[in-house]
C-alpha cells in the first residue's frame, strides 16, 4: 500500500487530512506512511459498487428484522444476484443468530460509504455517530417492496473520483489509527465512533482495491 517517494499531491492529501485532524483535536501519528497513489489505484468499477451494496441492503434487512434469513436468499436467487453474496454472508443468512445480526447492523455503515462513493449521498459526515439509511431517499435505495434490484445496478454508470475516494481513505486510515490508539492506551477519543470509523475505512479499502483483497478479508491495517 505504502511506497518511500511520493508525488506533491500525496503530500498534499497527508498534509490536508493532518491539518483537518488538527482542528478536530483527533490524536495524530505524523509517522504514519502516505497512501497508494493515484497511479497505482485501481478502483471497484461502478457496477462492483452497485452489486455489493444491493447484498449489503439485503443482508441490512435481515439483520434489522426486516426480512428473514430464507427470504433474503430467495429474494437475491430470484434476481440472479446470489453469486455476488460472499461466504462469510451466507453463513450469516443460512443462519442468521442474535450475535451475527447485532455484528451485521454494523454494515449500515459500509452501505453508507458505497452510496457515497456512486453519489446518492452528498457527504459522508463526521464519523462521530450512526449513519441513518433513512435520510437516502426510497428511490435510490438499491432494494424495496417490488423493487427489482437489478434496476439499481443497471441505472449505476459512475462512481465518485479517484481524488475523492483516496481523500476518504487517507482520512479514516488516519482516524482509524487514533481510534486505536485511543483502544490501545485508554484515551479520549474526542467524538469519535471507533465502530462508525472501522465500517468506513473496511469499505474505503474495499474501494481502493486494499492488497486486492475480497469483501470478507478486508483488512483496517494502521
Amino acid at each position: 500500500m505504502f511506497g518511500l517517494f511520493k508525488s506533491k499531491k500525496e503530500l498534499t492529501r497527508k498534509e490536508k487530512t493532518e491539518k483537518f485532524l488538527e482542528k478536530k483535536k483527533v490524536k495524530i501519528n505524523y509517522n504514519l506512511p502516505h497512501i497508494e497513489s493515484e497511479e497505482e489505484t485501481t478502483l471497484r468499477t461502478p457496477k462492483e459498487i452497485a452489486q455489493r451494496v444491493t447484498v449489503l441492503a439485503t443482508t441490512n434487512m435481515v439483520a434489522f428484522n426486516g426480512m428473514t434469513g430464507k427470504e433474503a436468499i430467495e429474494y437475491l436467487k430470484k434476481y440472479n444476484l446470489w453469486d455476488y453474496v460472499t461466504p462469510d454472508e451466507k453463513d450469516f443468512l443460512t443462519n442468521p443468530t442474535d450475535e451475527k445480526k447485532n455484528q451485521e447492523t454494523w454494515k449500515c455503515e459500509g452501505i453508507w460509504t458505497l452510496m457515497w462513493a456512486l453519489k446518492i449521498i452528498d457527504d459522508l459526515g463526521y464519523p462521530n455517530q450512526m449513519c441513518d439509511l433513512n435520510n437516502i431517499p426510497t428511490e435510490k435505495y438499491p432494494i424495496g417492496q417490488d423493487k427489482d434490484p437489478n434496476d439499481f445496478i443497471k441505472s449505476i454508470t459512475e462512481s465518485r473520483t479517484k481524488t475523492e475516494i483516496l481523500d476518504a481513505n487517507d482520512l479514516y486510515y488516519r482516524i482509524d489509527w487514533a481510534c486505536v490508539d485511543a483502544r490501545i492506551n485508554g484515551l479520549d477519543l474526542n467524538d469519535l465512533n471507533p465502530g462508525v470509523v472501522y465500517e468506513r475505512h473496511y469499505a474505503l479499502n474495499w474501494l481502493v482495491n486494499y492488497m486486492e483483497q475480497e469483501w470478507d478479508e478486508i483488512s483496517t491495517d494502521t
